[in-house]
């Protein structure tokens, strides 16, 4: 191998290993860099957060109670990348505050809380949390009154230094392979330059000695040693070229000789000066840098001694005052001599574990500013802001105190806090904190699952009395209130000033509506009480709006105005007492607000349609009639029935509207079903409000003169008996005119509403309906069953035609024809269909044989409602069983035999018709014995002894078997005598 390439690898081999090992001493040294770094912010930062907290606990707040914490915590993860997350937590490492949201209320069960709170400085730990993420994490507790109360936290990831640090090595990568690639290039331009040419020369300059030519020149100039070797060859060839010419060449030699002893013997002598000098100049500096400390410690002690600052020089371990300046004699009152007899401790109004941890926080420059209160000699107490940190003297560490006196600082600050936060006529807060009171109140009654009370009180009666007696007097009175108020109200509640005579008040830690009720029954007491001016007693009085927290479920802003709106409230209901703030009622108007706009886009859009549901007479099959039923087809959930949108519009001009459209479009419908040749009857239902508007009968003359050919015969109005008539002499002539037009009145859902007789007796009703609710339940329920036997009963009675609603099978439809009802509508018989369905519906009606055969079911010996009470008695019976024999419920009041649905028959319809029988009198005793019966069974059950209540069910059940034969024996009986 060549000469350049061995140089070259051997160069290229040791560079590479020098930059491999400086890189991973960079890196190293990078990584802890940026470790302490990352760790050395984010104390500065928690450090920051601390002493907004340690300001605001100053105040007396509790920390759970600190407003906008999370917003601040949140800002300081935003302005700061590194850090991932920052909460605030108790001692127990319950999350108070969080940068996010989520967390809060969460408890940290790690060992952070514990070990920083058992450390007496700040540290750092790596902390695992439970998603796998590895986080540094910055705890720094909170400090009030010498106590820790909660703990700071930031965490950064670990991945954040593991990315700079691989940022860092790629780029140490990327500069050890450029640096590399132009070193070797450099190196091998420098080698050829250098080494590889001028020894190629002195190779070729050898080998023409050795072969007797000393004529050919080496050209190296170099003074290194590649130089002194070209020398030396150049003086060897010259040596041996004096050799072979001959000894004539020996004296000059030896003069070269000695010439080259004495050269490097005056190099020897010049090193040796040189370094001489080299350690002169070091023994001056030496004396310069000892004269230079002289005179600092000389410029230190007159500029302590002379400084207009009080200066103090403290002994960190003791806190022995060490050295004291004249200022400082002057501020305290003592003597230096007294000063330098005392400790810190003697001044420092803190204890001293709290002056020995201060210490050590500026031995460690953690901090160098503290705000502390000295104690002069005079007993005075000074508030003083204080510079702290170390410095050698005579070779030990001892802290310097530049002491700033702030008390009148700290005074102007009070006033402005007064200024900003309070009235400055009664000392209220003002509008500004109560704000930040409230939203601090609705913070604590989120963490601690309590209430909050806003009352808006307002005067009633000063206004006249300022008007009269002049403004003074009125201040008078208003700071006569604010102290009747802050009295009346408790501790941790707030009653603030924001104008003129109105009054806010926020009660907190609510458990109840009652505490809330208490608290203002006792405002408006002693706001009622004469107030004196000179010789005057006057007297005014509260109107307060009042609204509750969570129930109330909005922001501070929302909750002051609804509180507000409650007021008015007050004042309209007669002044001098509170009224409530209903958010459901709010919300509500809200709503209808909206669902009627909704309503009236879809009567503009003609979104509406009618249904129409067959009436028939269910003995002869005869199609009576068909009664029209409004749907919304509303464009995003399909078809919509009434019951879910007419309720919104009741006594509104736009239930007048839709009624008015329901009426056009059954006579239109009525004239077209003439044109195809089918002759029905309509029923429209027609709301009191509508009855009772001015020009209903005109309105409906006028509708019949525009289809001609629709009869009013064909038309009947259903009246809502649900309803409420606020006029029944408007509602009657209303009536009465459309009955001598030809028009049949009926009274709809009869026995549901307000006064079913009193509209049955007053109305000009035609036919009665019976409700659906009561039809659905009557095979099932006696009491049911009975109602519906009296309404048929009366319409007879009256001479009046009935019709049943909610005819669902061919079973009610017998047990109807049993007690006399042909008339009948229901889902049993049709659904509600198009208009365009109605012709196909009655081709099918006619050929169905089922309903047609129905009247052959209907036999005079076979008595319903026997069965009925029968079922609802078998019915009790069983679910007595399953409650003791698998603890299902039971409805304990039935057990009375007074109360149950049998009993309602039996002294019913069962006595009318069956009170004669002999088998009345012994169903009677039977009825009471199973009762007894079953109430014992079931509070031997109760008793825990469930394996006898068992037993004694079969007594129930033989007793029960007997029962139903007696009612079987009287159904037969009856029978035989009709």
């Amino acid at each position: 191998m060549r000469l350049n390439r061995k140089i070259l690898l051997v160069t290229i081999g040791t560079l590479v290993l020098s930059l491999l090992l400086s890189s991973v001493v960079n890196i190293n040294s990078f990584r802890t860099n940026y470790t302490d770094a990352l760790l050395t912010g984010s104390f500065g930062i928690g450090h920051s957060i601390e002493s907004v907290l340690d300001e605001l606990l100053a105040l007396g707040l509790p920390l759970e109670s600190l407003s906008g914490m999370d917003g601040k915590l949140k800002e300081v993860v935003d302005k700061n990348p590194h850090i991932e997350y920052a909460s605030i937590t108790d001692q127990s490492g319950l999350v108070l505050f969080h940068s996010d949201n989520t967390q809060i209320g969460r408890k940290y069960n790690d060992t952070v809380t514990i070990n920083t709170l058992s450390a007496d400085q700040p540290l750092w730990q790596i902390h695992n949390r439970s998603d796998g993420k590895s986080y540094y994490d910055v705890p720094i507790p909170i400090i009030d009154q010498a106590q820790t109360v909660g703990i700071i936290r930031l965490g950064f990831s670990t991945k954040v230094i593991d990315e700079k640090v691989m940022q860092a090595v790629r780029q140490v990568v990327f500069n050890f392979l450029l640096t590399f690639i132009a070193i070797a290039i450099l190196l091998n331009f420098f080698m050829r330059k250098q080494f590889v040419e001028p020894v190629k020369q002195l190779s070729e300059y050898a080998a023409s000695i050795t072969n007797g030519r000393f004529e050919q020149p080496v050209k190296i100039h170099s003074e290194d040693e590649i130089g002194t070797l070209s020398h030396a060859l150049q003086e060897m060839g010259s040596t041996i070229k004096g050799q072979i010419d001959a000894l004539r060449r020996s004296g000059i030699e030896l003069e070269e000789k000695v010439e080259a002893r004495t050269r490097q013997l005056e190099t020897a002598n010049q090193t040796l000066q040189a370094s001489n000098h080299d350690l002169l100049e070091a023994l001056e500096r030496e004396k310069g840098l000892s004269e230079a400390l002289r005179m600092s410690e000389e410029r230190f002690r007159m500029l302590f001694e002379a400084n207009k600052a009080v200066m103090l020089t403290i002994d960190p371990d003791s806190g022995s005052i060490l050295t004291a300046n004249r200022a400082a004699a002057e501020y305290y009152g003592y003597t230096i001599e007294q000063l330098l007899k005392m400790s810190i401790n003697d001044i420092n109004t803190l204890s001293k574990e709290e002056i020995a941890q201060e210490m050590q926080r500026a031995r460690k420059e953690e901090r160098n500013h503290f705000i502390f209160r000295h104690a002069l000699a005079s007993g005075e107490i000074r508030d003083v802001e204080v510079h702290s940190g170390p410095f050698i003297s005579d070779g030990r560490q001892v802290l310097y105190s530049i002491i700033h006196d702030i008390t009148d600082r700290k005074r102007a600050e009070a006033e402005l806090e007064q200024i900003a936060h309070y009235d400055p006529l009664t000392g209220l807060p003002n509008r500004r904190l109560k704000t930040d009171r409230l939203r601090q109140a609705i913070a604590y009654s989120k963490r601690n699952a309590t209430s909050v009370g806003v009352c808006y009180l307002d005067l009633d009666g000063f206004k006249p009395i300022n008007d009269r007696f002049g403004h003074d007097s009125g201040d008078k009175i208003l700071i006569e209130i604010a102290r009747r108020l802050e009295k009346v109200l408790r501790e941790e509640d707030t009653v603030s000033r924001i104008g003129g005579d109105e009054f806010v008040l926020i009660l907190t830690n609510l458990t109840s509506m009652d505490e809330c009720i208490l608290v203002l029954d006792r405002v408006l007491q002693v706001i009622a009480e004469p107030i004196r001016l000179d010789e005057t007693a006057l007297e005014v009085n509260a109107s307060i709006g009042l609204t509750v927290y969570p129930e109330d479920d909005v922001d501070a802003d929302l909750l002051l105005r609804h509180a507000d709106q409650a007021m008015y409230w007050a004042k309209e209901a007669g002044k001098n007492c509170y009224h409530l703030f209903d958010p459901l009622h709010d919300k509500q108007i809200k709503a209808n607000r909206k669902n009627i706009k909704l309503l009236r886009n879809a009567l503009s859009n003609h979104e509406f349609t009618l249904y129409f549901q067959p009436k028939v007479d269910m003995y002869s099959c005869d199609v009576i009639g068909v009664e029209a039923l409004i749907r919304w087809l509303h464009p995003e959930t399909g078809i919509t029935l009434p019951g879910e949108f007419l309720s919104i519009i009741t006594k509104t001009d736009l239930e007048i509207e839709l009624g008015q459209w329901v009426f056009d479009h059954a006579l239109q419908q009525m004239s077209q079903w003439r044109k195809m040749g089918l002759q029905l009857p309509v029923s429209i239902n027609i709301s009191p409000h509508h009855l009772q508007y001015p020009g209903f009968t005109e309105y409906v003359r006028e509708r019949f003169t525009k289809y001609a050919d629709v009869t009013p015969d064909m038309l009947e109005l259903e009246i809502l008996e649900t309803a409420s008539i606020d006029d029944t002499n408007v509602i009657y002539h209303t009536l009465s005119d459309c009955r001598e037009l030809g028009i049949k009145i009926s009274l709809d859902d009869f026995g549901t509403g307000y006064s079913s007789l009193a509209y049955f007796h007053r109305l000009p009703v035609d036919i009665l309906k019976i409700d659906q609710n009561f039809v659905r339940d009557m095979l099932d329920d006696p009491q049911d069953l009975t109602i519906v036997d009296s309404v048929v009963r009366l319409a007879h009675a009256f001479q009046h035609p009935v019709i049943a609603e909610g005819v669902e099978s061919m079973e009610h439809a017998v047990a109807l024809l049993q007690l006399g009802c042909r008339l009948g509508q229901g889902y049993g018989i049709a659904r509600p269909m198009p208009a365009s369905e109605i012709p196909i519906w009655l081709k099918q009606w006619q050929g169905n044989h089922l309903w047609r055969s129905l009247k052959n079911r209907v036999t005079q010996s076979h008595h319903v409602d026997i069965d009925v009470a029968l079922t609802s008695h078998k019915r009790w019976v069983d679910n007595l069983i399953r409650y003791v024999k698998s603890d299902e419920e039971i409805n304990h009041s039935q057990l009375d035999s007074k109360h149950c649905n049998f009993s309602y028959w039996f002294n019913g319809i069962g006595f009318i018709q069956y009170g004669s029988l002999p088998q009345y009198t012994e169903l009677n005793r039977l009825h009471e014995q199973i009762h007894t019966l079953g109430y014992k069974i079931i509070s031997i059950n109760n008793m825990g002894n469930t394996e006898y209540a068992q037993k004694r069910i079969y007594e129930l059940e033989a007793l029960n078997i007997r029962f139903a034969e007696l009612m079987k024996e009287l159904n037969k009986d009856q029978a035989a005598i009709s």
